[in-house]
């Protein structure tokens, strides 16, 4: 059994990339979880911090790299760059899909990773997803395992032994590692914007660099692969 936690970015908002994307932990999953929880309960006990509206939002509900204040991402950051983590992503800036309707988009988008992602870990009995809560994965979540598997057997062009997809929806408090994909996707999301550069006097292009090593996989709908650890931009 394999753990991915998944999440969307850019839903709602046409003027940033749409991005669905997994983190894969491994065997310290369990480890990295209780690493995450021990971090949020230190920072949570930060008076200097208390009554600022971002910070008591972090303490309700965890970590969110878009609310989060610096005195919070930051120590978050440190840690990610401490523990080992793979990334998948796929992405769209949505003109290769210009009549799609958003949630349908992000069902193309989970099924297009996870049909990969099985693949890739075809001899795992399982792949269980912990999908961060959203309103268009509610009704997304029964149609993933059959759309999974024939998107998986459509790419292999063959017959082949498959893992089951056992997906469920979380809150951020229920399995916070579930922020990782969240810093993850705001960085690479930051980049994108910024054309992709590779200029060192970009902040983008720092931030992005410091995530790709753990990027396995990052795939544009458009433009198609844009950076692996097969294939990195530096």
């Amino acid at each position: 059994m394999l753990k991915l936690f998944m999440d969307e970015s850019g839903n709602g908002n046409a003027s940033q990339p749409l991005i669905v994307g997994a983190v894969e932990l491994g065997e310290d999953a369990d480890d990295i979880e209780k690493k995450i929880r021990d971090l949020h309960r230190d920072l949570s006990a930060r008076r200097s911090l208390a009554g600022l509206p971002s910070f008591e939002k972090f303490r309700e509900n965890g970590f969110h790299s878009s609310t989060d204040p610096l005195e919070v991402s930051g120590p978050f950051t440190e840690l990610m760059r401490r523990i080992f983590f793979r990334a998948y992503m796929v992405t769209t800036n949505r003109t290769h899909f210009p009549n799609v309707a958003e949630p349908e988009l992000i069902e193309l988008m989970y099924v297009k990773l996870l049909s990969d992602l099985s693949i890739r870990h075809r001899r795992e009995a399982e792949l269980l997803c912990y999908i961060e809560q959203s309103e268009d994965m509610k009704s997304i979540l029964g149609r993933l395992p059959d759309s999974v598997a024939r998107q998986a057997r459509k790419t292999a062009g063959q017959s082949v032994s498959l893992p089951r997809i056992n997906a469920t929806i979380v809150g951020k408090r229920d399995y916070m590692s579930t922020a990782i994909i969240d810093y993850v996707m705001a960085a690479v999301s930051r980049w994108l914007k910024a054309d992709r550069t590779t200029s060192a006097e970009s902040y983008f292009y720092r931030a992005f660099s410091e995530i790709e090593p753990s990027i396995s996989m990052l795939y544009s709908f458009e433009d198609g692969r844009i950076s692996s650890r097969k294939d990195p931009l530096h």
